[in-house]
């Protein structure tokens, strides 16, 4: 990169350079963030990986219940299907009962006013004549026609009787079916039923069982709680046994009794046991004392030495001071002076630039270059 100036100094390129590096990590940074390809910033993949778990999971768990309300629903299917079936196996026997008696007991030609509406009553009606000697001809009747039927309402009669006879029979077939399908259904309402006994057989036992088990862990239980009843009583009497024995040991103990030949060590005839040692003796403590006031007479002296060495280090770190101040004056100086020599320079080069900046001005006067508009909407932050 080279400046469009006349003079460059080390501050100009060291400026420069890292404008050169800020540009070249700029476009680095810009390369990164704008390939949707390749892009890991703003992602928390940890996060998306346990949120793709936790969706897996929910899935499963929905998916089991899902199979789970189908399994009940088919279960409840069934069930409906098999209480339809059977109100409309017993809608057709009650309709077939039905059916059955308006055939045997509801039949028209039972109906009281029936003579009034028979259609076929004209066939039915007496003849004019029923034989040569009936009575009912008078001397002007006629007693012989051709084609005439005089056993018509024998053979009717007869006729009567054989589909009677027919409807009986087919009657009788019908109540033997009819029978046969009742103890067919008492049969398998009589097998249901000892199912039932059955099972209500195998409850009972069932319970008993459960009970008796109950019982047994009911009895096991108490025992076990009189048996820890009785071992806390044991541990508690024991423990106030071994309460005793100890608070006897303890009154009786050197310890308590203050006993100045157990608190010497077995070891260190100079070494006292320190838990076990309940004081000095006078001759002791006259010793102690004079000891102390030896430290205490040493402890001054050192004192006093130290002041004597702090007064000294006190004076020569004055005299430093002294000397490290003239030093800094004279540096200062020094530096004054080099600081103006490099403002003069500075001066002379500020002049010098604004002169090539004018120049520079006046022959690119209203001329834009490409250059001015790609500066723009490059930046990525």
């Amino acid at each position: 990169m080279t400046l469009k100036i006349g003079i460059c100094t080390k501050q100009d390129l060291d400026e420069a350079m890292k404008l050169q590096k800020r540009e070249q990590y700029e476009d680095e940074r810009k390369r990164r963030i704008f390939n949707a390809k390749q892009r890991l910033y703003g992602l928390d993949l940890e996060m998306l990986d346990r949120q793709i778990l936790e969706k897996k999971k929910q899935r499963t768990a929905q998916m089991e219940c899902d199979k789970k309300f189908e399994e009940q629903e088919q279960l409840q299917k069934r069930l409906i299907l098999a209480q339809e079936m059977e109100l409309e196996k017993k809608q057709r026997v009650v309709d077939s009962d039905l059916n059955y008696y308006r055939c045997r007991y509801q039949r028209k030609e039972q109906r009281r006013e029936f003579d009034l509406n028979d259609p076929n009553f004209l066939k039915k009606a007496r003849p004019t004549r029923v034989a040569d000697n009936d009575i009912s001809l008078g001397v002007s009747s006629a007693q012989i026609f051709q084609g005439e039927d005089l056993y018509n309402s024998d053979r009717k009669q007869r006729q009567r009787e054989q589909q009677r006879a027919w409807l009986d029979q087919q009657v009788q077939e019908r109540k033997r079916a009819e029978d046969a399908r009742k103890q067919a259904d008492n049969v398998l309402m009589d097998n249901v039923g000892c199912r039932d006994k059955h099972l209500q057989e195998m409850a009972k036992s069932d319970h008993q069982m459960r009970n008796q088990v109950i019982h047994r862990v009911r009895q096991f239980n108490i025992n076990m709680a009189k048996q820890k009843q009785l071992d806390r009583e044991r541990e508690k009497r024991e423990k106030y046994e071994d309460d005793m024995a100890e608070i006897y040991n303890m009154l009786s103990s050197d310890m308590l009794t203050e006993n100045p030949d157990v608190a010497q060590s077995r070891t260190d005839p100079n070494k006292k046991i320190a838990f076990m040692y309940r004081g000095m003796t006078p001759e002791e403590l006259r010793v102690f004392r004079l000891g102390q006031e030896q430290q205490l007479r040493l402890s001054i002296q050192r004192k006093t030495e130290a002041q004597m060495m702090d007064k000294q280090w006190e004076q020569y770190s004055i005299n430093m001071d002294r000397t490290l101040v003239l030093h800094q004056i004279e540096d200062d100086r020094r530096r004054k002076a080099e600081f103006d020599e490099l403002m003069r320079a500075n001066s002379k080069l500020a002049v010098e630039q604004d002169r090539q900046r004018k120049e520079a001005l006046v022959g690119l006067t209203n001329a834009v270059s490409d250059d001015f508009y790609d500066q723009f909407n490059k930046n990525s932050r």
